[in-house]
């Protein structure tokens, strides 16, 4: 069986909230830090250059250096600090030391790069030269406070930026100490207020004396460390965070706080904020402006990171939401292969859009560890169970507790599944030593006491009255809950060395069982039970209506024969602790298995031992916890771990070759019987081959079927959705074959829906005026006014320049504005509009050039904007308008009109020229495009050809960078060279398979005609 694993997809985990000092950069770099891993981002294309498993206990400290910018340093709260240089290819870990007690914050020489000072939990501040040998830590030591009754931490670090012998350090007793490397002396200076620790502090690069200085309590002040007085002190902050100077305005600087998402711009000589810049929607977690920039890394309480150019107030980058500590458990729903939740150590469990991982909802109120999930089987309910004992059952959709249930006395619940066969039955499991099954109301119908905790459970997929648990005694149980006393036990397997922590059944093969365990091996178990064969209904009126029944099982060893189970094939090749199990669900004796190993393995569970490991995905960067595979797209893989990460893999090896023959023969039969190895026997492989064979279906709804079920590629859906497009849909609401995408966030529109989507768009967010809404209650967080202007922006972009004008004098109160873009609309409503400011008198103004170019006739300058700022698709936007004649030419403006209405006053012919404007647009594509081949999104280049109808150069990436999609675009379209592209493809993919030439020529000539011819239809650590 040939068959790999490859990662196709990484969500990044949130930025920590432990620690405030987990992000820095310097002009060619930047990153952040999760709970263990350090993102490593490069700037100028925000490329994710390198993940590093950096520490073993939580990162506390990341600091840049300032004389080399591919250099940086870290460390935790196990004492450990070590130096990073990311151009290193192979390990970028260049020296490392270990000073015994927590590191608080650290800082770089500002001439050398191998000198750090470190301050520590046990009060001691360290010099360390990473180019010498140290022989004790004591050698090391600057200074401590231990002698103090209440010893003060330096919880900020900042060495002198031209001075560099002198150190500065802020305490957590709100005091700040003056070390001078020199002089060997150290200088206090007492608290304004004891006992309020310093939040942060910064040297003025504008002067050798003056220093910023923020305590937590909000108080700012400008220090002259000479004198060690304050020249001047500024009105409170509320819940700083962080401090940086502006280095382009001398005399500014920022703050930032944990409440909101907004920059207050101040200057040294007044008290009171000058200006106040929205970065973000959320409450900050940290700032900091990269010094010789004008960049700021902003991270946030939702564990989002974002890049804002503090000059051009513009988010040049931003992180998805994401879980910030270890990521356990991960689901699809039942009812979408593109809905998937995942829990965390972080106490949420999030709800994702996995087609283009967005997140659609956050379920909070949980509390503790979050170890694992089960949604019901209409996909609207999720039960998770927590280390606290506690069992929440939400709907997904309102976010809501419907139960809160304790069924554990407070110990551990290490997992919970819902029966699968439409029963209300949930099984949870414990350190209690107990299996709990009850329904989704909360009453309890079984509790099975055993011999130790109990961990993986999972009830059998045709029989709703069975389930087996693992046991911490090395064993796993199966249990009948229609039976009472000791007959409600069934087997006992027998055969791990270790506690069993995983167990799954087939859902092919309802006979065969697969355990992990500790003891580093699979076991998989042929397991014969009365009425194996009889599909049980799953209604709840099958079990006795008791509230609640005790059976106490006794140790294996005094089981009697007939229940004890010994016989089952080992799997081995994990090197650590082996944790989730999954059956594949198309390809019966495929089982995927996850481990602390940090890999994830493919198995073929017929054979035994080593021989049975097919592939193995290497990625992530510590303990792997969790696994789902949607059975509607059975190729595409999820994972979770311990290094925070979610990401998603594809299935690939031999399922390329079935995509070509699916693309050639319009069957799957020669894969679903026979001999072929990889034989796929599930419901959707079934369902998608009547969909190929039937002869209605056209090629557009064949393909999107073949790409549907195997799926798994970034941009894809984007694509197929301009090819929809491209080929002709029903328009208005309808959404054809790629379903109703209204939810999801896309890279790509076609030509002909962008301006559509965007005035939707538009109107959602206007549609906030007609609303009562509190402060931040629009969308995303936003404020009223915020979200109102967001929606004139993209009415300007669309071509709606009057209703941009509108809402931006009406509404917004931005008069002169509003008056320079109305001639585009005519100026006769401009005349209008100068009555109506006559009489208001406004007189602020504030620039936005995309409105004025695109109204006085220059929207391909617009188009230009947006290029040079890689807004490539606020740049194609833009053109498809001026494709579409949506603005004037510089010519237009004849006389005097006095109508209101859009382009009353242009000339017949003068409105976006045909021949320039589709200039405009190819130019634009082949712009997007490339910005995409450059961060290595192949499928999303050539969506952007696609998106302006240029298939031809679509297909010269396609065709080197995914022949198959190749084929199926040439199939659908009739666009290219069919035999070469056919002859590229089985060169790399099909073999001698699918028949002969002439067959496969037929094929392919009549997928051509039918394109031509038809229209569009569319833990901590683990459990322990």
């Amino acid at each position: 069986m040939d068959f790999n694993i490859e990662q196709s997809h990484l969500h990044p985990s949130g930025v920590q909230q432990w620690n405030t000092a987990v992000i820095d950069g310097s002009q060619d770099y930047f990153a952040f830090c999760s709970t263990l891993s350090i993102y490593v981002y490069s700037s100028p294309l925000f490329q994710l250059k390198r993940l590093i498993a950096g520490h073993n206990k939580c990162i506390s400290t990341l600091v840049w250096c300032r004389t080399r910018s591919n250099q940086f340093a870290t460390a935790c709260h196990a004492g450990v600090v070590n130096i990073w240089d990311i151009d290193n290819k192979d390990d970028c870990k260049v020296h490392s030391i270990n000073v015994i007690s927590p590191v608080y914050a650290m800082d770089w020489d500002p001439k050398n790069s191998s000198t750090l000072i470190i301050s520590t939990k046990s009060s001691s501040v360290y010099l360390w030269d990473a180019r010498k040998e140290i022989k004790d830590l004591k050698s090391m030591e600057l200074w401590n406070n231990r002698n103090e009754s209440n010893p003060a931490k330096a919880r900020v670090l900042r060495w002198h930026p031209t001075d560099s012998s002198t150190i500065a350090a802020g305490n957590s007793d709100g005091s700040i100490r003056l070390f001078s490397l020199s002089t060997k002396t150290l200088t206090k200076v007492p608290p304004i207020e004891k006992g309020v620790a310093v939040a942060d502090m910064r040297w003025d690069p504008a002067s050798d004396v003056y220093m910023l200085v923020c305590n937590v309590n909000g108080a700012i002040r400008l220090m002259d460390v000479t004198t060690m007085e304050n020249v001047r002190t500024y009105e409170r902050e509320a819940h700083v965070q962080t401090l940086s100077w502006l280095g382009w305005a001398p005399g500014n600087f920022s703050t930032c706080n944990v409440r909101t998402g907004v920059v207050k711009v101040w200057n040294v000589s007044q008290t009171k904020p000058i200006e106040h810049r929205r970065v973000g929607h959320t409450g900050f977690q940290s700032c900091l402006v990269i010094p010789g920039t004008s960049r700021a890394i902003c991270s946030f309480v939702d564990g989002s990171v974002t890049v804002f150019d503090m000059k051009k107030k513009q988010r040049e980058f931003i992180t998805p939401s994401g879980h910030t500590e270890t990521v356990f458990g991960c689901e699809y729903s039942p009812s979408s292969p593109d809905i998937m939740a995942t829990s965390s150590y972080d106490s949420t469990v999030k709800i994702w859009d996995t087609g283009t991982m967005s997140l659609q909802n956050t379920l909070v109120g949980q509390s503790g560890v979050i170890y694992s999930m089960a949604w019901s089987n209409c996909g609207t309910y999720l039960a998770s169970s927590s280390i606290k004992g506690s069992v929440f059952v939400w709907d997904t959709q309102s976010g809501e507790a419907l139960q809160k249930l304790s069924h554990h006395k407070q110990q551990p619940c290490y997992c919970v599944d819902w029966s699968k066969l439409g029963s209300c039955l949930i099984a949870s499991t414990g350190a209690d030593n107990s299996v709990v099954v009850f329904k989704d109301d909360g009453l309890i119908h079984r509790r099975y006491i055993c011999p130790d905790s109990m961990y993986g459970v999972q009830w059998h997929p045709k029989m709703s009255n069975i389930l087996v648990a693992g046991c911490a005694d090395s064993c796993a149980y199966i249990f009948d809950t229609n039976e009472e006393g000791k007959a409600a036990l069934k087997k006992c397997l027998i055969g791990h060395e270790q506690r069993v922590f995983h167990t799954t059944w087939s859902p092919m093969d309802s006979t065969l069982l697969a355990t992990g365990s500790d003891d580093l091996t699979i076991r998989v178990w042929n397991v014969q039970l009365d009425g194996d064969n009889d599909v049980a209904s799953g209604t709840i009126g099958r079990h006795p209506s008791v509230s609640e029944f005790d059976c106490e099982v006794e140790s294996s060893q005094y089981l009697p024969k007939g229940v004890k189970e010994t016989n089952s094939r080992v799997l081995l090749g994990h090197n650590a602790y082996v944790r989730p199990l999954l059956w594949h669900p198309e390809v019966p004796h495929l089982l995927i298995s996850g481990s602390w190993d940090g890999n994830i393995r493919l198995w073929d569970t017929r054979l035994e031992g080593t021989e049975a490991s097919l592939s193995v995905g290497r990625g992530h960067l510590a303990d792997v916890y969790g696994l789902s595979i949607h059975p509607d797209r059975p190729f595409v893989l999820a994972s979770t771990s311990r290094d925070s990460t979610v990401r998603l893999w594809t299935l690939g090896g031999d399922s390329n070759g079935m995509i070509l023959s699916a693309l050639k023969d319009r069957r799957l039969e020669e894969h679903m019987s026979g001999g072929t190895l990889l034989l796929l026997t599930g419901d959707a492989s079934r369902k998608l081959n009547r969909t190929l064979l039937g002869l209605e279906g056209s090629p557009l709804e064949q393909c999107t079927a073949i790409y549907n079920f195997f799926g798994g590629k970034t941009g894809i859906h984007d694509f197929w959705r301009c090819v929809e497009k491209h080929l002709g849909d029903s328009g208005g609401d309808e959404f054809g074959m790629m379903g109703d995408d209204s939810n999801k966030q896309r890279h790509i529109f076609h030509k002909n829906e962008i301006i559509g989507n965007a005035a939707a768009k538009a109107q959602n967010l206007e549609s906030i005026k007609m609303r009562r809404t509190s402060m931040g209650g629009g969308i995303g967080g936003m404020k009223k006014d915020e979200q109102i202007r967001a929606a004139a922006e993209l009415y300007a972009q669309c071509g709606d320049l009057q209703k941009y004008c509108d809402i931006m004098f009406d509404d917004l109160g931005e008069h002169e504005r509003a008056l320079a873009v109305a001639p585009g609309v005519s100026l006769g409503y401009w005349q209008e509009l100068s009555v109506k400011y006559a009489k208001i008198l406004a007189e602020q103004l504030s620039e936005d050039s995309v409105p004025f170019f695109n109204a006085s006739g220059k929207s391909e300058e617009a188009v230009s904007f947006f290029c040079k700022r890689a807004q490539f698709r606020e740049a194609f936007l833009v053109a498809s308008a001026t494709n579409m004649g949506s603005f004037p030419t510089a010519d237009s403006f004849v006389g005097v009109a006095t109508g209101g209405g859009v382009n009353d006053s242009f000339e017949e012919g003068k409105v976006g020229g045909a021949d320039s404007s589709s200039f405009v647009l190819r130019t634009t594509s082949s712009k997007m495009a490339a910005h995409y081949l450059e961060i290595q999104e192949p499928i999303l280049a050539a969506a952007s050809y696609v998106a302006s109808d240029d298939f031809e150069s679509a297909l010269e990436i396609l065709f080197k960078e995914d022949v198959l999609l190749a084929l199926a675009v040439n199939l659908c379209t009739g666009v290219g060279d069919s035999a070469s592209i056919l002859k590229r493809a089985e060169e790399r993919f099909g073999g001698s398979e699918g028949g002969s030439d002439t067959s496969r020529r037929k094929s392919v000539k009549l997928g051509v005609e039918s394109a031509n011819g038809s229209s569009s239809r569319s833990e901590g650590k683990d459990a322990d």
